[in-house]
């Protein structure tokens, strides 16, 4: 037994007498860690989630991570959480995510794996429900993880989009200019230095362990009706834009995207002509009661400034819960099939040419 599912047993022993909830996630990812041994002995690849490239004993505690995502409404960012995870711990010790600063708590006070991925998620959840309220884009609430909720008001006064100079200049801010040496190869490019408030790099550091284009299993395209290959470039097309930021009127790579704006612009690359809104596309697809992957997915109502019957958002269908979209929370993978899209789904379109 190697030292790290030996950590993970000693953990399921330690919350024996908790609740069974608790117990039930350990166990599988206990289960889920051998199941990773036996890979790494035949050979297997077993360091990439999807969304995330991480190691095993980070990536053993995925269905806790999707566990909790799923109850606090961020599904989408399992992959951005077992990156958050990554960079806090490399999923050692037992505040595998650091979640006690952000209870009031001293470092460490957290001493069960699994609540501090609760903690941690639950924390994440508010900082992008704070963000998406407030017109934010995908990565602001992920730096705010680190730095607490008050970067969400300050990019909030500052162009509403995340970007490096925005949490340099807030941690200088914070940290009244002065600074620390730091030695990490992602700060090269800026003299090896942060301010001594937070990591100004949180996000840098994040996203070095997602894989740009690979964010996740893009359902079945033998399914398409579009055919394999073709649903797949359009996919391949899609996910260059993965985690950018969402951008009002946006058709193009120079500006980024909205909705509809990602979905002219992907399918025009495969030679398909659609108008530009998502109610002009909805107007120019098939409606079909089965879709399959590839297919549209639209939405009505989410626009309070339109009649709540029109259709004001669009994403591609790729499963039974997932879809591709650019939302306020920036370009990826949302699940259409709960919460705030369920209530607003209107139904599914097929592009032909």
């Amino acid at each position: 037994m190697d030292v790290v599912t030996a950590k993970v047993a000693l953990t399921i022993a330690q919350q024996g007498a908790k609740h069974w909830k608790k117990i039930v996630l350990i166990v599988l990812s206990f289960f889920m860690m051998m199941v990773i041994g036996v890979m790494l002995l035949v050979g297997g690849d077993s360091g990439n989630s999807g969304t995330a490239k991480v190691n095993d004993a980070v990536l053993a505690w995925e269905p806790v991570v999707s566990q909790y995502a799923e109850e606090y409404g961020i599904p989408e960012y399992v992959g951005v959480i077992l990156a958050i995870m990554m960079v806090e711990t490399g999923g050692s010790g037992l505040d595998i995510m650091q979640s006690s600063e952000s209870s009031g708590l001293p470092p460490n006070s957290i001493t069960d794996p699994v609540l501090s991925i609760e903690v941690g998620v639950k924390h994440l959840a508010s900082v992008i429900k704070n963000a998406r309220s407030n017109d934010l884009d995908f990565w602001t609430p992920v730096q705010s993880y680190n730095f607490g909720s008050g970067f969400n008001n300050y990019v909030k006064s500052n162009g509403k989009q995340y970007t490096f100079d925005l949490a340099s200049n807030f941690s200088k801010n914070q940290a009244n200019g002065r600074t620390v040496k730091y030695s990490n190869p992602i700060a090269d490019f800026n003299g090896n230095f942060r301010y001594a408030y937070g990591n100004m790099y949180y996000v840098l550091l994040v996203q070095q362990y997602l894989t740009p284009g690979a964010s996740g299993d893009i359902g079945n395209a033998d399914a398409s009706a579009l055919g394999p290959e073709t649903y797949q470039m359009l996919m391949n097309e899609v996910l260059k834009y993965n985690g950018w930021p969402y951008a009002w009127g946006g058709s193009s790579p120079s500006t980024s995207f909205d909705c509809s704006g990602l979905m002219q612009y992907a399918f025009r690359q495969l030679g398909y002509d659609l108008p530009r809104t998502a109610a002009e596309q909805h107007a120019h697809s098939i409606p079909v009661a089965d879709p399959q992957p590839g297919d549209l997915v639209f939405f009505k109502g989410t626009n309070p400034s339109r009649p709540a019957s029109s259709i004001t958002h669009v994403g591609i269908y790729v499963d039974e819960k997932r879809m591709y979209d650019a939302s306020n929370s920036g370009i990826g993978y949302s699940n259409w099939n709960q919460g705030y899209w369920k209530q607003h789904f209107a139904g599914f379109g097929r592009v032909v040419k």
